[in-house]
């Protein structure tokens, strides 16, 4: 059974929430990383509101999860209107459901920001994160990450689907293929009857494909 543990962080970050003719530009992402850290720093402080909207361009993103290993799901609050109106405090509602939509876990108010009035941050993070983390022994799967975050007035709402393990993910089709070495060990000795690495000296492309097909 997979695993869900929480790390609250107890800090205060300038944010800033829209009024209701604002609702609809405030966005909530989930982004799977390895070090919040790093991940924090590739946004910058103040947040970079170029990069917040497009998270996907973070280099150390995770697009599968590793098996055995805990994945951090910092959360991003993009389309802040600056400067802000008014004080208040967002508060975040996480649950995570399995690979059959069967409820793994839930952190309510999980994760708690304060802002000042006059903020002109568009973009935030909030610094308390939920951690996940496949355990050992399942082949494949996913888990469906459901964060609420709220001002006490009203809410703004995301969902994201999570892979890990061995899972053909969306759009896998259209990348380059990749090499498969799956090579009987008594083959992969210098000089058994599967070695071409003396093929790689010929002079021309010809003579290597020519030497390499001697050797199947």
């Amino acid at each position: 059974m997979a695993r869900m543990n929480t790390t609250h962080l107890l800090l205060a970050i300038g944010l800033a929430l829209s009024p209701l003719a604002h609702a609809q530009s405030v966005k909530i992402g989930v982004i799977p990383v390895e070090s919040v850290d790093d991940f924090k720093r590739w946004l910058g402080k103040p947040v970079d509101p170029v990069r917040a909207a497009s998270p996907a361009a973070y280099p150390g993103r995770l697009n599968l999860l590793p098996i055995g290993k805990k994945t951090h799901l910092p959360i991003l609050v993009t389309g802040l209107p600056s400067p802000a109106p008014q004080p208040m405090q967002l508060v975040a509602d996480v649950e995570i459901l399995g690979t059959e939509g069967r409820p793994l876990g839930t952190s309510p108010q999980c994760c708690k920001a304060t802002v000042a009035r006059g903020s002109k941050e568009s973009a935030v993070l909030l610094d308390s994160t939920v951690i996940v983390e496949p355990e050992p022994g399942r082949a494949k799967g996913s888990y469906t990450v459901r964060v609420s975050v709220s001002d006490g007035t009203q809410a703004w709402s995301a969902s994201e689907v999570l892979h890990y393990g061995d899972v053909e993910l969306p759009g896998a089709a259209q990348e380059a293929p990749k090499l498969r070495m799956n090579v009987p060990p008594a083959q992969a000795e210098p000089g058994g009857p599967g070695d071409k690495r003396d093929c790689l000296s010929l002079p021309t492309p010809a003579e290597v494909i020519k030497c390499s097909e001697k050797k199947k």
